[in-house]
């Protein structure tokens, strides 16, 4: 691409760099003739070359032009410029609406987490736009924080529809592999499976745990990892200032069986509605009673599991992936014993990944240069068809308030099991539940020890779950030994989040300058 002061078609005057990314860059620009400010999206020339990548940026093109939401970040125009010669460059490129604001990444990135109510709002508009791309037919199979801009005005827009598909549309990628960014993929699309409305649900839900929790659901060394995740392993719980109500929706929309899950932009939309002004969610398998949110208003302390490296937030790349065969998993293992089998599972994937050249590269990037995170492809493994069989089944009942009386608890049928297990039952019998860890370290940890109240309760009442946790670790001795490997080699590195390729910008890059986004 050349510098500042190029024009194309004509009409469109580049005027300054605002990102760069696995596809392309992204350029503020002047509409000479409507005399606007735009945002133009400009495919890298070595791309331009490639039928794929060309068709998937009409794709786009086509795709977005078709979608008109205050929510949904609008395209203006799209073009290309052939080359004049061999040694030019031949273009392509979108014109866009310029939101002046900054991407959802760069956000979290600086403030680490959200509030509540502040979540609750960026999941309504984000939901709001998915339900006008739902409504017209298109999936956007790559919601994460970088593809949602938070404009000056509050408003939140959904952008990059760069592998979106349509239910009838072909697929721009071969049979077996499916585009997305490993930390914010749906089960279904990890295990090969089509992405349906449903998936980009999961995704949001995704989202919305990052923004309470402060960390990632799902983060490993390899996608492998977190694929596996996300298809196998229940999230660490929220941290406590989160409220059940809020907490029971994103556990709906992370649901691993979509049929679990909102189904739709518009239903979650509709449940984020709900929880705000104290009424049940319509979609989903719950049946309780959800509680009015109030901003502020905490639960009784709750377990808050560590994950390490939470300050870190690696960079999300948009990958597609051919499944990986896990079909010797054990049917329906305790997640404990889960996590240890599944240990020497991903030691073969890792080395079948080797074999078959690892994760495949579709969107080259220039992160080095420019500290952005690529949009790239990479394959998926694929879920043995007994894993979900640990999950309890979901209510067969409405997701409406009843007058059912719901079943007594008895702390008996709930003591020793894990705990994601026993919440996720009892509020399937339609109750709010509490955590409330408890040191023991006679029990296994994360296993329930005691439920209060119990008996006949009434319906949407507070359950306490009790359950174990492990004993701090014995406090070291004053004059520790020297250990070779000590110091901060193996701490992981503060990384930059995702780009936007529409326009978002991504907090500091390498230079540890603020980057820019698509604010001019």
């Amino acid at each position: 691409m050349e510098p500042n002061g190029r024009l194309l078609g004509g009409r469109y005057e580049l005027t300054g760099l605002i990102a760069t990314g696995g596809m392309g860059q992204v350029w503020q620009g002047r509409d000479k003739v409507l005399a606007r400010d735009v945002a133009v999206k400009v495919l890298r020339s070595e791309f331009t070359g490639d039928p794929t990548f060309l068709a998937r940026f009409r794709s786009e093109a086509q795709l977005a032009a078709g979608l008109v939401h205050p929510n949904i970040a609008t395209l203006f125009d799209y073009g290309e410029v052939p080359a004049a010669d061999p040694r030019s460059e031949h273009l392509a490129y979108l014109v866009m609406e310029l939101v002046r604001g900054e991407s959802l990444s760069t956000v979290l990135h600086r403030d680490r987490r959200l509030t509540p109510e502040r979540t609750l709002d960026v999941l309504r508009q984000s939901a709001a736009g998915l339900a006008a791309a739902h409504a017209a037919g298109v999936v956007h199979r790559d919601v994460k924080p970088g593809n949602l801009l938070l404009a000056d005005d509050g408003t939140v827009k959904v952008t990059d529809f760069g592998v979106a598909v349509t239910a009838a549309s072909q697929q721009l990628t071969q049979v077996g592999q499916v585009i997305g960014t490993a930390s914010y993929l749906s089960p279904e699309q990890a295990e090969g499976a089509r992405a349906t409305p449903a998936s980009d649900v999961y995704a949001l839900g995704l989202v919305g745990y990052e923004c309470l929790s402060g960390q990632r659901a799902f983060d490993g060394e390899s996608s492998v990892q977190v694929l596996m995740a996300q298809i196998h392993d229940a999230p660490p719980p929220l941290p406590g200032d989160v409220p059940a109500p809020v907490r029971q929706l994103l556990d709906t929309a992370m649901a691993k069986d979509p049929a679990r899950r909102f189904h739709d932009g518009a239903a979650f939309r509709d449940a984020v509605d709900a929880v705000r002004q104290g009424r049940a969610a319509s979609d989903g398998p719950r049946t309780a009673v959800l509680p009015a949110y109030r901003e502020g208003a905490a639960d009784r302390t709750v377990s808050v599991a560590a994950v390490a490296g939470a300050g870190a937030r690696p960079p999300a790349s948009t990958r597609a992936m051919p499944p990986v065969r896990a079909g010797t998993a054990p049917v329906a293992p305790e997640p404990h014993r889960r996590r240890r089998l599944l240990v020497p599972l991903l030691a073969l994937l890792a080395v079948a990944a080797i074999v078959l050249g690892g994760v495949a590269l579709a969107n080259r990037s220039d992160e080095a240069a420019t500290g952005t995170a690529p949009t790239t492809t990479s394959a998926a493994p694929s879920a043995s068809p007994t894993a979900s069989s640990a999950r309890p089944s979901p209510s067969t009942t409405s997701a409406t308030p009843t007058s059912t009386q719901p079943a007594p608890v008895d702390a008996d049928d709930y003591v020793g099991r894990p705990v994601d297990d026993v919440e996720r039952e009892l509020i399937g019998l339609g109750y709010a539940v509490v955590r409330e860890p408890r040191v023991n370290g006679a029990e296994a940890e994360g296993t329930v020890v005691d439920l209060q109240p119990t008996g006949r309760l009434d319906p949407g009442a507070t359950v306490t779950v009790v359950f174990a946790t492990a004993p701090p670790p014995p406090t070291p001795s004053a004059t520790p030994t020297a250990s070779p490997t000590a110091g901060n080699e193996d701490e992981p590195d503060e990384n930059e989040p995702d780009e936007n390729e529409n326009g978002g910008g991504s907090g500091k890059g390498k230079d540890d300058k603020p980057g820019r986004g698509n604010n001019g």
